[in-house]
């Protein structure tokens, strides 16, 4: 075999990329990319819309509406990062994928026959869209995984006390002194814990009439004022 004959049989295990033609595709159609990205993003923040309040015993998946679980991945830094991250974890494993390409045509030599020709299907090196396909499956549990870690370390911090605190003025609150943990809103809800008795409370949007940030120092603003949600008066 000679050598262009041998480095045109590894090339046939590398997973292929044209960046050209991924440039022109991002470029010819922006929307579509678009979509995928933020349909990525969404999956991302459902999954840990779902995780955090889980720690909370709250099933917060019957107060939600479409338009939150959309939101839910732009609202948490983290997620986004971990979205990007799912991005670069591809491209690493494409690196590694296209330098293993001799031991993979190897592979597929070795074991192409016999009891164990299965051996190159469950390795993904008889085609390389088997390495696309194996990349997009492998996104689930990487999402679900971190995003897990991620939100029991935030439900951990909340119920120790190392989160911002406030105050709630609402009708169903009767002890205006009373503290709480924000742990998110929707589009109709504020979802709170009460550090104190452990337990949390949804009050819809509506019945909260201001929300005033606990000065702590070294961690808030001593400008940050009483944010009034509405004009309704105590």
């Amino acid at each position: 075999m000679t050598d262009d004959q041998q480095k045109a049989n590894i090339d046939k295990y590398r997973p292929k990329i044209n960046f050209s033609a991924l440039f022109k595709f991002i470029v010819n159609h922006p929307g579509l990319v678009v979509f995928i990205v933020y349909a990525v993003i969404a999956i991302a923040g459902f999954i840990h819309v779902i995780t955090f309040y889980r720690h909370f015993d709250l099933d917060v998946i019957i107060y939600l509406e479409i338009g939150d679980i959309l939101v839910a991945g732009i609202k948490d830094p983290m997620v986004m990062l971990m979205v990007m991250g799912s991005f670069t974890t591809i491209f690493i494993l494409w690196v590694i994928a296209y330098l293993q390409a001799p031991f993979s045509a190897w592979l597929h030599k070795k074991f192409n026959k016999g009891f164990f020709k299965f051996l190159p299907y469950l390795a993904g090196v008889v085609s390389n869209r088997s390495f696309w396909w194996t990349s997009i499956i492998v996104t689930i549990p990487y999402f679900y995984l971190f995003i897990s870690i991620h939100s029991e370390k935030k439900s951990i911090s909340i119920k120790e006390g190392r989160t911002n605190v406030v105050l709630v003025q609402s009708d169903a609150i009767s002890d205006r002194n009373q503290q709480f943990s924000i742990l998110g809103t929707s589009i109709n809800y504020i979802f709170l814990y009460n550090l104190n008795q452990q337990d949390t409370l949804i009050i819809p949007l509506e019945n909260v009439t201001a929300i005033k940030p606990i000065i702590i120092k070294g961690k808030t603003s001593k400008t940050t004022k009483e944010i009034q949600l509405n004009t309704k008066e105590n």
